[in-house]
């Protein structure tokens, strides 16, 4: 925990408990069975119901919290309103059953959207043949596919079919939640379309996951998108938020909150710069996505090759935008880097 940031509190709640942040601004922190192992929500009093800014994982304990606090503290008003910071399953895992249960609209980013519908697909599916030719454009052989696709297991925690009706936000909307007005931020990296509100009233940021406390989000590049370069697009959403005043007060997805924005902005900034130094630093020869995946994340790559790739190529396709590696294609469609 560093000490240039100042927590509002230094112990998390017991999950599933309201806790005020604010006036008419609670907290409320759900249980997760994988790591991290809780996210935080936020439930904001708009006078006659409620605004949930995310809402979960579609799980037996999460329902449970719900279904007890709508039950006892919030019964006498409805939720009118769900808004999704992005489509990560423990973000928006039980959004499907919140909008049926309560006929409540949902706000989220259009390629937020899309990106749940396509991640809901994946998960039916699994690992399919578009992916093993990812992998394989990556350095991996057939046995390395073969043996990669053998290991997968369907999730346990597929999330429910994603909505299918939503209110589009864009970047600069301002929005009403709660008896606040919020300035949608939309920013890249860790999801396409991630949004972030901030109250200028109260300097107040909702971060999602683009902000964390005590750790740094994933930026993965997906099979669908072998070119893109999810870490440039993080790296310049950390420098667009530093517009913000440093004692913002941040509410993160997962951590506590804090005041210490730039602070916190600079350390996850020298935390990428960091990690993009030591994967530079150990390629001295042609390499591969599949390479580097195994050097760099070992644990994950049969568990989760989509992340073992993703993170692989995020790095890679970084140093290569700014020169410090070449990227080569050859007439197969490998892909291979080496130092500029």
């Amino acid at each position: 925990m560093s000490d240039d940031l100042k927590f509002t509190v230094q112990r998390p709640p017991a999950y599933g408990e309201l806790t005020d942040v604010l006036p008419g601004l609670f907290w409320v922190r759900l249980p997760m069975p994988t790591l991290p192992n809780h996210v935080n929500c936020w439930l904001l009093d708009n006078g006659p119901g409620w605004t949930l800014v995310d809402c979960g994982l579609n799980t037996d304990d999460t329902f449970e919290i719900w279904d007890k606090l709508w039950r006892g503290l919030l019964r006498s008003r409805p939720l009118q309103s769900l808004v999704l910071t992005h489509a990560h399953l423990d973000h928006a895992g039980l959004a499907a059953f919140l909008v049926k249960e309560m006929k409540c609209t949902v706000r989220l980013p259009l390629a937020e959207w899309l990106s749940g519908w396509k991640m809901w697909h994946e998960r039916e599916e699994q690992p399919d043949e578009q992916f093993g030719a990812f992998m394989k454009r990556n350095g991996a052989s057939a046995d390395d596919v073969a043996q990669i696709m053998d290991t997968q297991r369907r999730p346990s925690y597929l999330g429910l079919r994603p909505v299918r009706e939503f209110i589009r936000i864009r970047d600069g909307d301002i929005v009403a939640m709660g008896q606040r007005e919020w300035r949608v931020i939309t920013a890249g990296g860790h999801s396409p379309e991630h949004a972030l509100f901030y109250c200028e009233s109260d300097k107040l940021l909702i971060a999602g996951d683009q902000i964390l406390s005590h750790m740094t989000p994933s930026v993965i590049v997906p099979s669908a998108q072998p070119e893109a370069n999810p870490m440039k697009e993080y790296l310049d959403s950390l420098a667009r938020l530093e517009q913000f005043p440093p004692d913002t007060l941040v509410l993160p997805s997962h951590g506590l909150p804090f005041q210490g924005l730039h602070a916190r902005l600079a350390q996850m900034r020298e935390h990428h710069l960091a990690r993009l130094d030591d994967v530079a630093s150990v390629i001295t020869g042609k390499t591969s996505a599949l390479a580097v995946a195994r050097d760099a994340f070992p644990r994950v790559l049969y568990a989760n090759p989509r992340q073992a790739f993703g993170e692989s190529l995020a790095h890679l396709n970084m140093l290569a935008s700014i020169g410090r590696l070449t990227r080569d294609v050859d007439a197969d469609g490998a892909i291979t880097f080496a130092p500029a």
